[in-house]
């Protein structure tokens, strides 16, 4: 509709502060949103030249046939802060209503584990402690990482697979409580954390 050589729209024209950029957190839901782990916060990664949303499967409940998902992105400070400390994944492993596990391990998990402690399976320094920091992902801890001696010392030193887990269960292990090699493998030098 023209009026005196203007459009005429029904809606106001939106503004574009600043357009999307990675580490920005995102909330994306499936519908329907019945409880709180339906809605959950990711970190953005912007792929250029891609034009789709990308989600890892293990943090979607999607079964692949044509489900629709929404996309959100937060503008103001306080609704960011909510997106980075209560709605980020990290923080729904457990469903509310009872305590039982959300998010599991998939066939994925499982055999990169098994692959990784393997008998044999060795890794220099610089693997060790790239492994050792991805899987601690870039948590907040009071003081250094925790790092465990080689196995092997000479001709180069090399950590088992073995050690890897046990690194990250050292260090994933919350001050005070104690690691009880009960709960863990027979003869296991590293086991999980009681509440002693």
């Amino acid at each position: 509709m023209k009026k005196g050589g203007k459009i005429r729209t029904l809606f106001k024209p939106k503004i574009v502060h600043r357009h999307l950029k990675t580490g920005d957190i995102m909330l994306l839901n499936r519908l329907p949103t019945l409880h709180k782990p339906s809605m959950m916060a990711h970190k953005a990664r912007v792929l250029m030249g891609e034009k789709t949303l990308r989600l890892h499967y293990a943090n979607c409940k999607a079964d692949f046939d044509g489900d629709e998902m929404n996309a959100h992105f937060p503008q103001g400070e306080v609704a960011r802060s909510e997106g980075y400390n209560i709605a980020a994944v990290p923080h729904q492993y457990l469903v509310p209503k009872n305590g039982t596990p959300l998010s599991g391990l998939i066939q994925d998990h499982m055999i990169a584990r098994v692959k990784l402690t393997m008998r044999g399976q060795f890794f220099n320094r610089t693997d060790y402690q790239q492994l050792v920091f991805a899987d601690l992902g870039g948590r907040e801890y009071d003081g250094k990482t925790k790092l465990l001696s080689p196995t092997i010392l000479k001709p180069v030193a090399l950590w088992s697979g073995k050690q890897i887990l046990s690194t990250v269960i050292i260090n994933l292990t919350p001050k005070g409580k104690k690691l009880d090699s009960s709960h863990g493998l027979a003869g296991s030098k590293h086991g999980f954390y009681s509440q002693d």
